[in-house]
């Protein structure tokens, strides 16, 4: 058992904080419920003891009325949108490699459990494990790390084909959605959660490889991070108000239409991409949340024609608009 204090750094906790608003639930009293507030959240660097955020997951489930609330979020995440996990995407040529580089700098983001990628025979396990016993069942977080692992191993394998040969181990399968329920789950104990797959998959090609998120110069990375988050949100704050144009996403951002495409293009990324990511995630968001037909949502995000919006959401989700919803209900 590890003699230091069990940390978890609080910008982990944007995508739940962000799910909470998408399910129209006010964050800040659920933030004040452990002693936190939105500025400690956003302050760079600052972290928590384990046991406040195991608390808070759990009053964030409470409060959005859905025990799968934080695997849900899970699900929905790009993982790319954390560093350790885009230099793993970036690095890696199999699956073997993605999780060994994640696995090397997971400690850097969580000093409450060590994470680990095990082979025995023909299994193979992705996991963590927690360095002290937790006071409370950690339902949520084991709920939310599970599908953020399983979302991490779609992107490096595309499509997971033989879901039977996957087993997820966690403290409470109930919290999992419906988009994981396709995968064995089975109850295991308080001290960490595990995902089993052959070990075969381990050589297989990264299928991210060469992924172009990463930036030239790592000394400025942070701040081209930041920019990034920024603009995102800001894209996501308007962009149901019958979408936006690409001049209109540089308005946002103070910037001329010229100087927006270089910077994002040094970023690896461009303005049309940015819009259509905002387009989806919001759909996902009020796909989930609200009981808005698909061709108000198509309107609402500047389609005129929803069949254009259905397919362009088929082509990143890999569902239709109307599946989406119905596997998360």
């Amino acid at each position: 058992m590890s003699k230091s204090l069990p940390l978890v750094q609080l910008q982990l906790l944007h995508p739940l904080i962000a799910g909470l608003r998408s399910y129209g639930v006010d964050p800040d009293p659920v933030l004040e419920s452990v002693g936190l507030t939105q500025t400690a959240v956003d302050q760079e660097g600052a972290s928590v003891h384990v046991m406040v955020m195991h608390h808070l997951l759990e009053n964030c489930a409470v409060a959005a009325n859905d025990q799968t609330f934080c695997a849900k979020i899970g699900s929905q995440l790009d993982p790319t949108g954390w560093p350790m996990v885009r230099d793993a995407f970036q690095r890696a040529t199999t699956l073997g490699d993605f999780l060994n580089i994640y696995v090397a700098q997971a400690h850097k983001y969580a000093s409450s459990a060590t994470s680990y990628v095990e082979v025995r025979g023909d299994m193979a396990t992705f996991g963590e494990t927690r360095k002290f016993k937790p006071l409370v069942e950690p339902a949520q977080n084991d709920g939310f790390m599970i599908a953020l692992k399983m979302a991490m191993l779609g992107r490096v394998l595309g499509e997971i084909k033989e879901p039977e040969r996957v087993l997820l181990v966690l403290s409470d399968p109930a919290v999992l959605p419906n988009a994981l329920k396709r995968f064995q789950a089975l109850r295991g104990n308080n001290m960490g959660c595990r995902v089993q797959f052959p070990s075969e998959w381990l050589l297989r090609p990264n299928s991210e490889s060469g992924l172009e998120t990463g930036f030239a110069e790592q000394g400025t990375a942070k701040q081209q991070d930041a920019f990034l988050i920024s603009m995102r949100q800001l894209l996501g704050q308007q962009i149901g108000n019958g979408g936006l144009s690409a001049n209109e996403a540089a308005e946002l951002m103070h910037m001329s239409s010229r100087k927006l495409a270089r910077m994002l293009s040094k970023l690896g990324t461009s303005v049309s991409k940015e819009l259509s990511k905002a387009k989806i995630e919001h759909a996902k968001e009020v796909l989930l949340t609200t009981d808005r037909s698909v061709e108000d949502i198509a309107a609402s995000l500047g389609y005129s024609d929803p069949s254009n919006f259905a397919r362009a959401f088929s082509k990143v989700v890999r569902s239709t608009p109307s599946a989406f919803r119905d596997q998360f209900k």
